[in-house]
C-alpha cells in the first residue's frame, strides 16, 4: 500500500511541477514591429491597426489581409483586401475571420481604437 501511495504522490507532484513550470502559450500581440506575416488570433489580435507608412516615397507600403496562407502567399486568390500606398499613416481593420496579415515596408503597426461611425444603437 505504501508503494502505491508513493507512486500516486510522485505522479501528482510531477504533474503539478509540469503544470506550473510548463511553457505557457504566448498571447497574441497588439503590435507588429516589422515586416512579415502575422497569423490572426495566434500572432496578433484582430482590430484596427495603424502604421506610419513608408519613410521613403520611392517605395510603397504594401499590406494584405489574407483568408488563406500557402506558399509565398502572394497569390491574388488568397487576398481579402490589400493596398499599395505611398500615403502615410496607413490604417487597416483586421477582422477575426482573417487568417493572416502580411506587411512590407509600412513600418511598425500598432492597435488603435476603432473609428466611431457616428451611429447609435437604439
Amino acid at each position: 500500500m505504501r508503494v502505491r501511495a508513493f507512486v500516486v504522490a510522485g505522479a501528482l507532484a510531477s504533474a503539478l511541477t509540469m503544470a506550473i513550470s510548463g511553457v505557457a502559450a504566448a498571447q497574441p500581440a497588439d503590435t507588429m514591429p516589422e515586416d512579415g506575416l502575422y497569423l490572426v488570433g495566434v500572432d496578433i489580435v484582430p482590430g484596427t491597426y495603424e502604421a506610419p507608412g513608408t519613410p521613403d516615397p520611392a517605395f510603397g507600403c504594401d499590406y494584405r489581409r489574407l483568408w488563406k496562407v500557402e506558399g509565398d502567399n502572394t497569390d491574388q486568390l488568397n487576398i481579402i483586401g490589400n493596398d499599395f500606398t505611398r500615403v502615410h499613416p496607413v490604417r487597416v481593420l483586421i477582422k477575426p475571420t482573417d487568417v493572416a496579415f502580411k506587411t512590407t515596408n509600412c513600418g511598425p503597426w500598432r492597435l488603435v481604437p476603432a473609428i466611431s461611425t457616428g451611429s447609435f444603437g437604439g
